[in-house]
């Protein structure tokens, strides 16, 4: 399931920030937003692992 998030994410991503160069309207607002969509894909895995390694981490703080 993580995966198939990360993949839409990461390639969903990849063409808003490609079509942003042929945009005509607001294209740094679809270049940013294509860059947050990668940010998202990588940090997934990243807390899909600490939530699975220890998930009452967060209740000791």
């Amino acid at each position: 399931m993580l995966f198939a998030l990360y993949g839409i994410l990461l390639i969903g991503g990849m063409w808003l920030v490609g079509i942003s160069f042929a945009s005509p309207i607001l294209p740094g607002l679809v270049f940013i937003g294509g860059v947050l969509c990668i940010v998202a894909a990588v940090a997934v895995p990243i807390a899909a692992q600490r939530l699975e390694r220890d998930p009452n981490e967060h209740a000791r703080r």
